[in-house]
């Protein structure tokens, strides 16, 4: 099935729609069977993204039952002090048969270059300590970058990818995913499974998500607000209340990054004017960074190839997210611009503005899941990828005067190398 042919299916659901929530329900219900994980309090303990890692972070988790007197306590790591309290949040969420309670501590007025400790406090019990590590100001990191995560009927094949991922790169201090976490963004079975396939986060790793379509699918395949991302990732303010965790932006080492929303045509009836409040923020957001680089993480791309883009109802050229930010990424000086969506690895170096003869580097990575397309090539393509595209991942090393990205499939080759000097 092409691209094409898939959207086509999403779009004309009057069958699919009456079958399709059984079918999710029952393998809910197939993985809510397992009681082992009903005994565990809590689950799925996480780092996420703020918007200044090396002096803050949010730590999450959830559990099946309300915890009570529950915080974390943390210190420098190697110290016998007496560790600092930070009070707890939680929120109670409810979708497709799940009843879930999540919970988020922020930790903030860390010192940036220093390793951590924390550990979750409820009841009269202390769980383990994990590891915390701040970044140095400017100072050199490696990060793993996978996209379109989504899988079918089992996520093994997403397991392995990432563990074959860290296995290229344990260095890495945190990785992002690109957006299509799961396939179905209602559904509690793809969740779980997601999650699941993740396991234990190696200790002290860092994850910044990025919302794509398929968050935005309700069990009927229609377009809905995609409520359980927007719970489960406690996400950086944009400095608006209505749109809160849709994009956000963060700075690691040298490097300021940005965090895009592509899902117009998919939130369209739930944030009307997202577009116009989003290109606002990022001028104001992008003018304000002093990193030496500016890199730009979304899920759609900005070549539509064969997929018919709703603005525009053409395919083979500049896709409606192309449209609305490439004019943009050219005035702000991005340098490098990641995105997923099509499932295949494609490298172009584009610009918009005629008044410009330079613009960023843009990288399409993907799949890390089973879910594959045929892409046709497109002549701006300066690399391209065999198809159907082996599960691929992203690795992403920066200092203050070199950036080089590397695509190594699951079994390890090398698709390509992206070097970039200031």
């Amino acid at each position: 099935m092409n691209r094409r042919e898939f959207l086509e299916l999403i779009r004309n659901t009057a069958l699919f729609s009456l079958i399709s929530p059984l079918f999710l329900r029952r393998q809910a219900e197939a993985s809510r069977s397992e009681a082992a994980e009903a005994d565990i309090p809590a689950r799925f303990l996480r780092q996420i993204v703020t918007h200044d890692p090396a002096r803050s972070r949010t730590i999450m988790w959830e559990s099946d039952t309300e915890l009570t007197n529950c915080r974390v306590e943390y210190r420098m790591r190697g110290t016998a002090r007496v560790p600092l309290t930070v009070d707890v949040s939680y929120t109670y969420f409810e979708e497709d048969g799940d009843a879930l309670f999540l919970y988020t501590a922020h930790l903030a007025g860390l010192t940036p270059g220093t390793a951590y400790e924390y550990r979750l406090h409820w009841q009269n019990l202390r769980g383990p300590w994990h590891t915390l590590l701040t970044p140095t100001e400017n100072a050199p990191f490696s990060a793993l970058l996978l996209t379109d995560t989504q899988c079918g009927t089992s996520y093994d094949l997403f397991r392995q990818s990432w563990g074959a991922a860290w296995n290229a790169a344990p260095a890495a201090e945190w990785f992002a995913v690109l957006g299509d976490l799961t396939d179905n963004g209602q559904s509690s079975w793809h969740w779980r499974e997601f999650q699941r396939a993740l396991g234990n986060l190696p200790d002290g790793v860092m994850m910044t998500p990025v919302m794509g379509n398929h968050e935005c699918y309700s069990l009927e395949w229609q377009f809905c607000d995609p409520r359980r991302y927007l719970t489960l990732y406690s996400l950086p303010s944009n400095g608006t209340s209505s749109h809160t965790g849709l994009y956000y932006s963060f700075d690691y080492g040298p490097v300021h990054f940005i965090v895009l929303n592509t899902q117009e045509e998919e939130l369209g009836a739930f944030y009307p004017d997202l577009t116009e409040k989003q290109l606002a923020w990022l001028r104001r957001d992008v003018i304000q960074s002093k990193k030496p680089w500016r890199i730009v993480l979304m899920h759609k791309d900005v070549l539509a190839y064969d997929e018919i883009q709703p603005k525009t109802q053409t395919s083979g050229d500049f896709s409606d997210t192309g449209n609305t930010f490439c004019p943009v990424f050219d005035e702000l000086g991005i340098d490098l611009v990641l995105t997923g969506h099509m499932h295949t690895y494609r490298r172009r170096h584009l610009f918009r503005q005629k008044s410009s003869d330079h613009g960023p580097v843009y990288v399409m990575s993907g799949p890390a899941g089973n879910e594959t397309f045929i892409v046709p090539d497109d002549p701006r393509d300066l690399k391209a990828c065999s198809q159907p595209t082996p599960p691929n991942f992203l690795i992403l090393q920066a200092d203050a005067e070199n950036l080089t990205l590397t695509c190594q499939t699951a079994d390890r080759d090398v698709l390509d190398t992206v070097s970039l000097r200031k």
